[in-house]
């Protein structure tokens, strides 16, 4: 019975030992590698400068193109819009950038209906910042707030939080970064181009809208409290029924917000009714140029 005991408690030590192992190991390649995901290239900005940075969700993340912007006015950009953001993940990619002391001239954020959302977060940005959960509060705070039940063992337990989420920050995407292998995101500055004709069709926005949205109040008081450029923006919807009264409602929310949620009224522009091709994508950027004097 001793020698079942004493066997047992080495495989639960090896075990133990191996889950601190591998913790190590892939919080190190993620933290170490050249950046493959919107976060890290976020986080390969420490202590740079940068003259624009743009946020929002995945119609600037596919709608803003920094390479046009450098190519044009010679000024360096980074595309930090991400898959399904609401406006708390734009809230802490903001914050972020002075926690990672990231300087910028300006930062323009792209709001449209997710201003009536005031729950809910990108599941892309919450894949991608886990490795991350104990390098700041901001990110801790985030990871409780994405996903509460499973907080304490991801922030706690040794390689936890990598075997639940192996099919996104698991043994793959180790290998990719191990080998160096980039992705388009990361070589275009954020920017991911979205190639095809207009496969829209019946598409309104909302009816109403409410009465406050509490991350865009804290994003506008954060900035005026720390003196930063913002200014926000909605970038072009293909309509059909050319329907922007929802727009309209949101400028007396925003009364500074630069309109072009019907600056591209052409299909040839459009991957679905809420998304530029990368045809758009030129097309909008240089009207970002012109209009708000880059």
């Amino acid at each position: 019975m001793k020698t079942f005991v004493k066997h047992i408690l080495k495989v639960v030590l090896m075990l133990v030992l191996s889950a601190y192992v591998l913790e190590f190991f892939y919080t190190n390649i993620f933290e170490k590698s050249l950046p493959r995901t919107k976060f890290q290239n976020l986080r390969a900005l420490k202590n740079q400068s940068i003259d624009y940075v743009f946020l929002g969700s995945s119609r600037v993340e596919n709608g803003v193109s920094p390479k046009v912007i450098k190519d044009k006015i010679g000024k360096n950009a980074i595309n930090l819009g991400f898959q399904a953001s609401k406006m708390a993940d734009i809230y802490l990619i903001f914050q972020l950038l002075d926690e990672y002391n990231i300087k910028y001239k300006k930062v323009f954020i792209q709001v449209d209906y997710i201003f009536n959302i005031e729950k809910g977060f990108s599941n892309v940005l919450s894949y991608e910042v886990l490795p991350f959960i104990n390098e700041n509060k901001l990110l801790t705070n985030h990871c409780q707030f994405n996903d509460s039940i499973n907080f304490w063992r991801n922030k706690n337990l040794p390689f936890y939080r990598y075997s639940i989420t192996s099919q996104k920050i698991g043994m793959r995407e180790i290998v990719m970064n191990l080998l160096k292998k980039q992705t388009a995101i990361s070589v275009n500055k954020g920017f991911d181009p979205l190639f095809g004709s207009f496969s829209g069709g019946k598409y309104a926005l909302p009816e109403t809208i409410s009465n406050k949205n509490k991350y865009y109040d804290l994003i506008a008081n954060y900035s005026l409290k720390n003196k930063k450029d913002v200014t926000f923006f909605t970038a072009p919807f293909r309509i059909l029924n050319n329907d922007f009264s929802f727009i309209n409602k949101l400028k007396t929310k925003i009364p500074n917000l630069n309109d072009f949620s019907n600056q591209l009224p052409s299909n040839k522009y459009f991957q679905n009714n809420s998304h530029l091709n990368h045809n758009g994508a030129i097309a909008f950027t240089n009207v970002l140029i012109e209009k708000l004097k880059l």
